[in-house]
């Protein structure tokens, strides 16, 4: 019998031969690109401005907080339609680059929540840093803000170098 005359079954073949057979001609296998995740956030998000906080006990703020949180946009000259707030409490571990897919932002405030847990290099509290296209500041919980009048003014400085206000 010649070596002409030998068949083999296909699915053998695939399986002797993992590597390619001529070096450089490898293609690889194109990737998946996994959809975002899809987020929950309170507000329109016409201006790209989002804010970040960590709250288990409730979906968003409480009353008082979100009192707060009004009377800051109002300082800005910004509204609930301008921003979206999100809760990352109900997305757990998920990077800043995964919030960037699933939420359009050009600016973002982190309240409360560290850089290193978004997967970010850390940063100074209050200090605009650029990152992945996107100005960043970070700043204490919206609660420590809330009871803290110093807190407050640092919160200020950083928005209005963050907005340009």
């Amino acid at each position: 019998m010649s070596l002409d005359q030998v068949q083999l079954d296909p699915y053998l073949l695939a399986r002797i031969y993992t590597q390619p057979i001529v070096p450089g001609k490898n293609s690889p296998a194109p990737k998946v690109q996994e959809a975002p995740p899809k987020v929950k956030f309170l507000g329109e998000n016409q201006k790209n401005i989002t804010l970040l906080i960590q709250n288990e006990s409730e979906a968003y703020l409480n009353d008082e907080l979100f009192n707060l949180l009004t009377n800051i946009l109002n300082a800005c000259k910004l509204g609930m339609q301008d921003i979206a707030l999100i809760n990352i409490s109900q997305y757990p571990a998920m990077p800043f680059t995964a919030w960037q897919a699933a939420v359009p932002m050009k600016q973002c405030v982190l309240f409360g929540i560290s850089p290193a847990s978004l997967g970010l290099e850390t940063f100074p509290t209050y200090q605009v840093m650029q990152v992945s296209g996107c100005q960043l500041l970070y700043s204490d919980a919206f609660l420590d803000i809330s009871q803290d009048k110093v807190l407050k003014g640092k919160l200020w400085t950083g928005l209005k170098q963050l907005l340009n206000v």
